[in-house]
């Protein structure tokens, strides 16, 4: 490798760090809003008050709405757990994506933690998908089940969200499956050497 090619090699290398690092903290920032923000999102809807969430304001669960204050206790609390479920699942894609930031930013392009991660990515990605999907007609029913019947309603949608995460999760899951084939082509080719 000529001195012109390793100081080019050198720059892409830079980049790669600096963009790692940058989107490491990103993410981790990201994280913490989120955090908060499912933590005020999950005590406001069980427990509505005017520091949160008020009673008055409506909740919507797929073409279902209500005000917050006419849904019993019981019922709330089912919601706020579906609330939990999905924040923690998205902590958790977001968890990994900023783990694949982390191990970019070493340079450790090949290592299995970080093809562990990328996987995992792909994993959370799709549990979020069918989550989201499931969640739907679950939170429907939770909305309206003090409902006299008839008056229950059961929402099932299929929209653009659902489908990217699980498009974007299969995709990852691919990748994850490359990297790791890469990584034992490299490691053939290391040995050869």
């Amino acid at each position: 490798m000529s001195e012109l090619e390793w100081a080019e090699r050198e720059k892409r290398l830079t980049r790669i760090r600096r963009v790692s690092a940058f989107m490491k903290w990103a993410v981790t920032i990201i994280l913490l809003i989120l955090l908060g923000l499912g933590v005020v999102v999950t005590i406001g809807i069980a427990l509505p008050n005017e520091l949160m969430i008020g009673a008055q304001e409506t909740f919507d669960v797929a073409d279902t709405e209500r005000m917050l204050g006419d849904i019993p206790q019981v019922q709330r609390i089912g919601i706020s757990i579906l609330a939990a479920i999905a924040f923690s699942l998205l902590l958790a894609v977001g968890w990994n994506i900023r783990q694949v930031f982390k191990r970019f930013q070493k340079m450790e392009f090949f290592s299995p933690k970080t093809l562990a991660n990328v996987f995992s990515f792909g994993i959370w990605l799709i549990v979020f998908a069918v989550f989201d999907l499931i969640s739907d007609p679950i939170g429907s029913v939770l909305l309206t089940y003090d409902f006299p019947p008839g008056q229950r309603t059961v929402d099932i949608s299929l929209d653009g969200g659902e489908i990217f995460f699980l498009v974007l999760g299969a995709l990852m899951l691919l990748f994850g499956w490359i990297l790791r084939e890469a990584a034992l082509i490299a490691d053939e080719n290391q040995q050869f050497i």
